[in-house]
């Protein structure tokens, strides 16, 4: 829809959401206005914890802070003026310059949402969710992102990160579950997800045709048990996934079925027919270090983020690097660092540069950060339940999420800087965020 027409209809289509004497929570600076219709989306600026209320057909968002009334006159000549942002069909404020972080989150009440949010903390999409989210695939050509049920949910969202439309939701046959995570081919004519054939005990990656609107078409195996996180090698044909080893079934939810025998293993699969092309393992003495979350490199080494699951006294190695062809190289740090990371890694990343590597430790409050090169230590930035990280632009800097509510920029010199903004405070986090990039249409 062009400028006049968006406006147009503004005007002449939205007299009951905004008219002369509505009063609407804001800013005196309105911080944020959203309308979403069918039809249209309008934006002006971003922040704080979204206030909403429906109006017929039409949704109208605004962050709450002072309140003061906004007429439909003074709003068309600010938008056609450039104040603000304009955001018309097929397009939101997740549509301006920059990077956008998804990550799914438990807000106040207790719902379970998917959050899209700015360098600057505004709030650019919410969306409800069915139950607990986890994970994210981002499409490489088009701005559709699919949210995964944390495991063992049967769910996964597909939306448009742009209008914030639902595209469909993903559903695993009855004797599967999704286990968080995803990843889209190459070329995006294929979605995959690790999932859980618990009644066989074994690692599935079920293959999801978006055109068809993600019917899914099959299943490849992940040669391994209780596969995770899922990523993509450079070239675009090879899957990698971190099977953590550990055999798990929905009916005893938490329960950890084979930890005497678990052996956790990288393994790295032929997407197209699901040949193994490597699998490498973690030494004996280690079999209970599971390797549950990665990160993959544009040169193709991939970061590994492990758990264990022995003795709660043992000291192990909880980041590591792999490069096919060679042995898994486990990061070292000083005893009282490593100690303070409590057996546990939640999310791992590269940062821009592919130069360092960032590790939560959600359970030590912290986010370690590592020399990818080395497999050096470098520091940790306290961060209370420390849980999703991704980079930013900038080499050596990564944003970092809570799990008891706030976002975080840190990076390897040290820095730590708290992202102010309500609508991000208000969130407990989920171990998950991505990063992507505005699409310019």
């Amino acid at each position: 829809m062009p400028l006049g027409n968006a406006l147009e209809f503004v005007a002449r289509s939205a007299p009951s959401v905004i008219d002369d004497s509505m009063p609407v929570p804001l800013r005196s600076d309105y911080d944020r206005l959203q309308i979403n219709s069918l039809d249209f989306a309008v934006v002006l600026s971003a922040s704080r914890v979204p206030v909403r209320f429906t109006v017929q057909r039409y949704q109208v968002t605004a962050c709450r802070n002072d309140a003061m009334r906004i007429s439909r006159r003074a709003l068309i000549p600010a938008i056609a003026g450039g104040a603000g942002a304009l955001l018309l069909p097929g397009t939101s404020h997740a549509n301006a310059p920059g990077r956008r972080y998804l990550a799914a989150r438990v807000d106040a009440a207790e719902t379970f949402r998917i959050g899209v949010f700015d360098s600057a903390g505004s709030l650019l999409l919410d969306l409800d969710l069915p139950a607990r989210g986890h994970g994210f695939a981002l499409h490489p050509r088009r701005p559709v992102a699919v949210c995964f049920a944390r495991r063992p949910g049967s769910f996964a969202l597909v939306f448009d990160l742009v209008s914030g439309a639902r595209l469909a939701e993903l559903r695993t046959p009855p004797d599967r579950h999704f286990c968080g995570h995803g990843v889209f081919g190459g070329d995006g004519g294929l979605l995959y997800a690790s999932e859980n054939d618990y009644a066989k005990r074994r690692g599935v990656v079920g293959v999801y045709v978006p055109d068809e609107g993600y019917r899914r078409a099959g299943e490849l195996p992940t040669h391994g048990i209780g596969p995770h996180e899922i990523g993509l090698l450079p070239g675009g044909e090879t899957l990698v996934v971190a099977n953590g080893g550990i055999a798990t079934h929905p009916d005893a939810t938490g329960v950890k079925l084979n930890l005497p025998s678990m052996e956790s293993t990288l393994a790295y699969v032929d997407r197209r027919g699901g040949r193994l092309l490597e699998r490498v393992a973690l030494p004996r003495a280690l079999h209970a270090l599971g390797i549950r979350h990665i990160a993959v490199a544009p040169d193709g080494r991939v970061a590994l983020g492990m758990q264990y699951e022995g003795p709660r006294g043992d000291l192990v190695p909880l980041v590591g690097l792999h490069r096919r062809g060679r042995a898994v190289a486990l990061f070292d740090a000083p005893e009282p660092e490593l100690r303070a990371m409590r057996q546990y890694c939640g999310s791992v990343a590269f940062d821009a540069s592919g130069r360092i590597v960032a590790a939560s430790a959600p359970r030590g409050d912290a986010i370690t950060l590592w020399d990818a090169r080395s497999g050096g230590y470098l520091c940790a930035l306290p961060v209370a339940d420390g849980s999703g990280v991704a980079p930013t632009r900038e080499e050596g800097r990564f944003l970092a999420t809570s799990g008891r509510g706030g976002a975080f920029f840190v990076d390897a010199g040290g820095g730590r800087r708290p992202l102010d903004a309500a609508c991000v405070a208000a969130g407990r986090w989920d171990n998950h965020v991505s990063a992507a990039e505005a699409h310019s249409g």
